[in-house]
């Protein structure tokens, strides 16, 4: 299984050698597997386990579990607690997606300069890719659970589960069971206790040929993906006639996901007609789609985009832009080693600046890669949270060579200061008014 799990880390450029990982810990035997060969890799693990209190006793005795577990394995464990239940009740999500909604936000605590291993496997992707196909999906969806997404990483999505009990009865580890997962009361466990041990019968290597066919789907995917973010970049809203039906159905899907509406076929159908005949059609509430002379454009009850505002160096000083104030203040004689990884977020080096800065919205598909986070991803990814209306309204600084700040998560990669900085430019945001402007 180790090398399987070395494999895939590899062909997903998932982690570095030696690098810091997150394991996110439920008890189970997937996640305990995770944790033991990535520190058997030589990756730096710790690992966070969320007790989502909704089996009694059982979520407590899996709690106490990954604590005795990370103790004897003298790996670093946090431990968080989530109110499934209120969160529910306020939101009006189902049990399953609030957990999962409170999960990554826990999990995400403790990953501001690492990432998120989780525990899905090849059953799961298999899974997956059955509800998907049940409940009508594009190619996307044949392709089950991503290898990656964002800060998530997922080693042992190519290993059955099969393999995992065998590695850990190897290592003579154990684990716990959620009592949940045995009953046949919810969509997926139907597919996982029923449809598959009877798929299974008909083909005793199903998830051997299923691992062969989906290589073939993720690179279908692929190559549809970048020729859909391809016509999203050249058509600047005025999509070709001749454009492949297919590509466009993909290029709009995006659009919609960025504005907050989850695709479906009858909804990309409708966007395709809005796209051809024109018109305007209502996409969510203070949300709209409006196509005029072939040219689409995504438009809301918000305020107008600020205007641009150019730092000619010096770069210090306060500068309002729409609702915001930012202050600029230079440190010279900067020594990085007083300052934490939350602090270095917020600042930038001076002398890796090309150009004049510029405080705008964010614009098309640029992509940042923020300081600490090991990945590339666009901006309008990290803004997805906020509101469709309000993203242009979150001020962005690039520089010449594209974005370097983005208000909420920090500065970029390309120029966060290092040990070799001398002058660093701190960065400061608040609401226009506030006391301070009175």
């Amino acid at each position: 299984m180790l090398d399987s799990v070395s494999d895939t880390i590899r062909k997903y450029n998932m982690l570095d050698s030696g690098e810091k990982v997150l394991v996110a810990l439920s008890g189970g035997a997937d996640s305990v597997s995770l944790l033991i060969a990535l520190k058997e890799l030589g990756y730096e693990v710790f690992a966070v386990h969320v007790n989502h209190h909704l089996r009694g006793e059982e979520s407590d005795r899996d709690e106490a579990f990954c604590k005795d577990l990370c103790r004897r394995l003298q790996v670093e464990l946090y431990v968080e607690h989530v109110d499934v239940k209120t969160y529910c009740e306020e939101s009006g999500k189902s049990v399953e997606e609030a957990a999962r909604v409170l999960r990554y936000e826990a999990l995400n605590k403790h990953a501001s300069d690492c990432k998120i291993a989780t525990a899905h496997n090849l059953d799961d992707c298999f899974e997956t890719t059955l509800f998907n196909l049940v409940r009508g999906c594009g190619i996307g969806g044949l392709t089950g659970i991503p290898p990656v997404r964002d800060n998530i990483i997922r080693p042992l999505i190519g290993v059955s589960r099969a393999e995992i009990l065998e590695f850990l009865e190897s290592r003579g580890e154990s684990f716990v069971t959620d009592s949940t997962n045995l009953e046949d009361d919810c969509s997926r466990n139907i597919i996982r206790l029923n449809v598959i041990p009877e798929l299974k019968r008909i083909n005793p290597s199903l998830l051997k040929t299923y691992k062969s066919s989906l290589e073939n789907f993720e690179s279908a995917e692929s190559y549809i993906d970048r020729e859909a973010e391809k016509l999203l970049e050249e058509s600047d809203g005025v999509f070709p006639e001749d454009c492949d039906e297919f590509i466009l159905a993909n290029a709009l899907g995006k659009i919609l996901r960025e504005n907050g509406v989850e695709p479906s076929k009858q909804k990309i159908d409708e966007f395709k007609a809005l796209v051809k005949t024109g018109g305007k059609v209502n996409l969510k509430k203070g949300v709209y789609a409006i196509c005029e002379d072939r040219k689409l454009r995504i438009t809301g009850d918000s305020e107008p985009v600020p205007e641009p505002i150019e730092l000619l160096k010096s770069y210090t000083g306060s500068y309002t832009w729409g609702t915001h104030v930012l202050e600029f203040t230079e440190i010279s004689q900067f020594d990085i080693s007083i300052y934490n990884n939350r602090s270095l977020k917020w600042l930038m080096d001076e002398d890796r600046l090309t150009g004049n800065l510029v405080i705008r919205a964010y614009q098309g598909s640029e992509k940042i890669k923020l300081r600490g986070n090991g990945f590339t991803s666009t901006v309008k990814k990290l803004l997805a949270s906020t509101p469709a209306e309000k993203r242009k309204l979150v001020p962005v600084i690039s520089d010449d060579l594209g974005a370097v700040f983005v208000a909420g998560f920090g500065v970029s990669e390309r120029v966060s200061c290092t040990d070799k900085t001398t002058v660093a430019l701190k960065i400061e945001i608040r609401e226009k008014f506030d006391k301070r402007d009175v």
